[in-house]
């Protein structure tokens, strides 16, 4: 397992070394491995209470790494291998194996303290594994599906109940933006996360930057009318989640703003959230998720 895990992108926080791995450690090491994927909405989870917000980059934590491995290239095969392992990893730290990862170390221990929904848990590793099936989805709706198996998969997986439509497509939208917002970093590596309908490969396997960006802009109002239906959804929803909500909703429809200015550069310098916009952000989740 630690072999494979060499493979990947994220190696050097998902393998560090194997002695004197303590809860605080693990801790620290999946907290940064959200921040970096989260990046603007990372501070949505400083509105969690601090066992809710452990928990929450625990689970990230781990969803990255199903992904991590399914966007790799290579054969279809040795991808879904890898997934496999990394939930049979689980499974084993779940029984009380020492694993010597952080992740899975963290995984384990929230589930001692409340267990995973097991259903929610083998949503992820399908969205994963349909991940590494298809190089990219194949039409708009296709997108729609597998952004809103995933966003459903990690809501469920933090509430542990049945949600709304609104929440779901919250969770989806902010899933589909944040594909938007490493769209430049997706294509420099061969990958791209718009449908093929949407934006077709040249001749030579390439794509162009100006199809690319005008495809990222059609995406955009796809993407602020599940947003803007969210808000009813949110009642519902205990304080904490309903406040990193708010936040994450506030944060998104800026973001979309910025992404659809024609001066926006989105392949080379996509937006984002200076700090002070970040902080106002969080006191306005902090009111309005009262």
């Amino acid at each position: 397992m630690v072999e494979r895990l060499r493979q990947s992108r994220l190696a050097g926080e998902l393998s560090p070394p194997l002695d004197n791995l303590d809860e605080e450690k693990a801790e620290e090491l999946c907290a940064g491995i959200v921040r970096a994927l989260l990046g603007d909405f990372a501070p949505a989870l400083l509105l969690l209470p601090g066992t809710e917000r452990r928990r929450a980059q625990a689970l990230l934590a781990y969803t990255y790494g199903l992904f991590d491995f399914a966007r790799q290239g290579g054969l279809e095969g040795e991808k879904l291998a890898q997934i496999n392992r990394w939930e049979f990893t689980l499974e084993a730290a779940f029984a009380g194996e020492r694993t010597g990862q952080p992740v899975f170390f963290r995984m384990a221990r929230e589930n001692e303290r409340r267990r995973w929904p097991v259903d929610a848990l083998d949503d992820l590793a399908a969205a994963a594994r349909r991940r590494a099936l298809r190089h990219r989805p194949a039409t708009v709706a296709d997108a729609d599906v597998d952004a809103l198996s995933l966003g459903r998969a990690v809501a469920a997986a933090l509430l542990e109940k049945s949600l709304n439509a609104e929440v779901d497509g919250l969770a989806s939208a902010l899933v589909r933006l944040g594909a938007l917002q490493r769209l430049g970093e997706e294509t420099a590596g061969r990958r791209c996360p718009l449908p093929a309908s949407e934006v077709a490969e040249g001749e030579d396997g390439r794509l162009d930057p100006a199809h690319l960006l005008a495809a990222a802009r059609r995406e955009c109002p796809r993407i602020r009318s599940r947003l803007l239906r969210a808000p009813r959804g949110l009642v519902g929803l205990p304080h904490g989640y309903r406040r990193a909500a708010v936040f994450s909703l506030l944060a998104a429809l800026r973001l979309l703003t910025e992404i659809e200015d024609p001066e926006t550069d989105l392949l080379k310098a996509p937006p984002r959230l200076p700090l002070g916009a970040r902080i106002g952000l969080l006191m306005r989740a902090r009111w309005v998720g009262r």
